[in-house]
């Protein structure tokens, strides 16, 4: 017995394929052993599989957006922003690229610039505390000893 198993073309929707899977396996089901399990995964995979070709599914560079997100992003601020030059001042920096676009370094650099911006950042207080209350301090004012006594 010669069993002759044709896939419709790839315009037939996916549970017209489906519905002959299961015909498929159905005649498939009085034969044993090995091959015939094996024919039957590879019947039950085909059913699952998506009949059209798709050029441009979801997360390709040929998936669109919705429209309105598109016309969106064609609204480009460059030129027009009030803060465009600190924009075009950092992206000439090289920060983002460098430091800022992985996440690892992203991290990396968040750790040890709060650490090193922190000590920065308390040493000018520090500087800004002695300076107005310069002559006031401890330190400003070191302990002289008097004279020793010539009597001892």
């Amino acid at each position: 017995q010669v069993l002759n198993f044709r896939l419709e073309p790839p315009l037939v929707c996916a549970p017209s394929l489906a519905l002959h899977a299961r015909k498929r396996s159905a005649v498939l089901s009085s034969w044993q052993g090995p091959s015939a399990m094996l024919f039957l995964a590879s019947a039950r995979r085909s059913a699952l599989r998506p009949s059209c070709l798709r050029r441009g599914g979801f997360g390709s560079p040929r998936d669109h957006e919705p429209h309105w997100i598109e016309n969106w992003n064609k609204n480009h601020r460059a030129g027009k922003d009030s803060l465009d030059w600190f924009f075009r001042a950092f992206n000439s920096t090289g920060i983002y690229e460098v430091f800022l676009k992985s996440s690892p370094r992203f991290y990396g650099f968040m750790i040890c610039g709060g650490m090193v911006g922190g000590y920065y950042w308390s040493r000018s207080w520090d500087h800004m505390w002695d300076y107005i209350n310069q002559g006031k301090l401890y330190r400003h004012n070191p302990y002289v000893y008097p004279p020793a006594d010539e009597d001892e």
